[in-house]
């Protein structure tokens, strides 16, 4: 589905340099329990995905950042009208599989978060991007990152939607001017090759 924007833009972004960081956006128990009014059914079929990538990267010494909305912000209560309570807000992934936790209010990790400063911190240039949902906080957190200077990578087989429209209407838009398109098993072999030259 990316092969043309592949062809402008193949995965020639450097990833052994340690400068690469992994954002799992929003991978709760709001949008992973089934019991949650947010629930995104289906969302099971990315979560082993996710789990995998989380352990790869720590292989890699990449620095995983998790982040968790809170949508607390008064635009995000006035559109959705609501915000995540606990239990809601507990991460749906080990807490000790993550290296840093957020909280944020709006679908941009970036705003008023502490994320900014943690990939100065580890001097990350390269975002590799995971989580839920594609068009909303995941799509939104791409291109904040790109306008800030950042390569941005999303892992399409480790994102997940409410709807497939949304999800590859979203990788589409960022497909063409933000981010490269790639999946779990293709990171796993760049991050190994890395480890062994």
């Amino acid at each position: 589905m990316f092969y043309l924007e592949r062809e402008r833009h193949p995965l020639g972004i450097e990833l052994c340099a340690g400068n690469v960081g992994l954002i799992i956006v929003d991978v709760q128990r709001y949008f992973f329990d089934p019991q949650s009014p947010a629930y995104l059914k289906g969302v099971e079929r990315v979560f082993g995905n996710i789990r995998r990538l989380i352990e790869i990267a720590k292989h890699a010494n990449v620095p995983v950042i998790a982040t968790v909305h809170a949508g607390g912000n008064e635009n995000m209560r006035r559109w959705w009208k609501n915000t995540v309570d606990t239990p809601w807000t507990e991460l749906a992934v080990d807490r000790d599989t993550v290296d840093h936790v957020l909280m944020k209010d709006s679908y941009d990790a970036f705003h008023q978060t502490e994320l900014e400063d943690l990939l100065r911190f580890y001097q990350i240039s390269t975002i590799l991007v995971a989580g839920v949902m594609t068009h909303l906080c995941c799509e939104t957190t791409a291109r904040s990152a790109f306008v800030r200077g950042y390569n941005v990578i999303m892992v399409e087989d480790c994102l997940w939607d409410k709807d497939e429209w949304y999800h590859y209407a979203s990788l589409r838009s960022l497909a063409h001017g933000f981010a490269i398109i790639s999946n779990l098993n293709e990171v796993e072999q760049l991050l190994e090759e890395c480890k062994n030259s």
